[in-house]
């Protein structure tokens, strides 16, 4: 038996969803290595073809796109529309839509995906990492857009499958804390910021990664925060009906969901967001898996910026939210009351 006959005859015998993720992971092996087993895939090629591939998936119209990573599936639906694509970073602007930071260098392998059951017919394009990983899949919701999808797949189909890596990143460690003559300094750049942008170029210029810099923040501007403040979160931005951004992503891709939290639901070990008939977004965290959640308050030209932020246990963000706002408008300010509560807890 191949990858996917095997994961085929172990999904019989489990009850309830066996996704691929997880069969993988049984088997020993990468997602996109059994995706790419299933009979009717069609390899679309590697990195040289990505770029081209990205820019032709507004052909497909309506479109739901998944992005995860260990605690977060973020699941978006619209137009995959007004994208650029540069050797190291690519961008899609479509706010309360298809919002996407790229980063190229991690896609490379693309795999065209159909699954049947029953009458039941699955279409989508799935970018992978160089070990087999997912970065995002595209999944078609618009009937009538078979012959787009075959031209896709006519223009890029490559012979043989693709060649994962076996193996996994290195472990990350923390870098190392500040002296305090060097936190004075560092505090004191903190305060200085004027683009939330430049938050980056702080940690290089100090040799930090960003939790170790929020335990080097000035006062009152960062805390350390229980788990439980994600539900507090989305829950306190439903009752009071503001529109926050919610990043989440892996080492491949951000994508932001822009809009109004209505039904927040928790199920099966999940944090959820079931919002697909209002907004076109869910979203299914496992906020308890979350190794640290800290509330972090930067300043910018215009005041200030506010953001809950989850790491994983590689030291990566994995979630981000923050109150929608526009350049060169201050922060909402039912936001800030909800963040200052968070602050000052405890």
């Amino acid at each position: 038996m191949n990858l996917w006959e095997q994961y085929q005859a172990n999904k019989a015998q489990k009850q309830g969803m066996y996704f691929p993720r997880e069969a993988a992971a049984d088997l020993g092996v990468s997602e996109g290595a059994l995706m790419a087993d299933a009979p009717e895939t069609v390899y679309l090629g590697g990195k040289n073809n990505v770029r081209d591939i990205v820019l032709k998936l507004h052909t497909l119209g309506l479109v739901q796109c998944i992005v995860r990573n260990s605690v977060c599936v973020h699941e978006k639906q619209g137009v995959y529309e007004n994208v650029s694509m540069a050797p190291t970073s690519g961008i899609a602007v479509n706010v309360g839509g298809i919002d996407l930071r790229i980063f190229p260098a991690r896609w490379h392998h693309v795999l065209a995906v159909t699954n049947r059951d029953g009458e039941k017919v699955s279409r989508s394009i799935q970018f992978y990492d160089e070990f087999g990983v997912s970065v995002q899949k595209v999944f078609m919701r618009e009937e009538g857009k078979e012959a787009e999808w075959q031209a896709l797949l006519d223009a890029f189909r490559t012979e043989g499958k693709p060649a994962f890596q076996t193996g996994e990143l290195p472990p990350v460690t923390a870098t190392p804390a500040l002296l305090s003559e060097k936190e004075a300094a560092f505090q004191e750049r903190w305060n200085e910021l004027k683009d939330v942008h430049h938050f980056g170029g702080l940690l290089e210029t100090f040799n930090l990664d960003r939790q170790t810099a929020y335990r080097h923040a000035p006062e009152g501007a960062a805390k350390l925060l229980s788990h439980e403040a994600w539900q507090q979160v989305l829950e306190a931005a439903r009752d009071r009906g503001i529109e926050i951004m919610i990043f989440a992503g892996n080492r491949g891709l951000v994508q932001i969901q822009t809009g109004k939290v209505h039904n927040v639901v928790r199920a099966r070990g999940y944090l959820n967001v079931l919002d697909g008939k209002e907004e076109g977004f869910s979203m299914h965290l496992k906020d308890d898996e979350i190794v640290e959640t800290w509330v972090v308050r930067r300043p910018i030209r215009d005041g200030f910026v506010t953001c809950v932020e989850g790491f994983d246990n590689h030291r990566k963000t994995v979630i981000q939210i923050f109150g929608r706002r526009q350049e060169g408008e201050p922060e909402l300010e039912v936001w800030r009351e909800i963040t200052d509560k968070l602050l000052q807890a405890g």
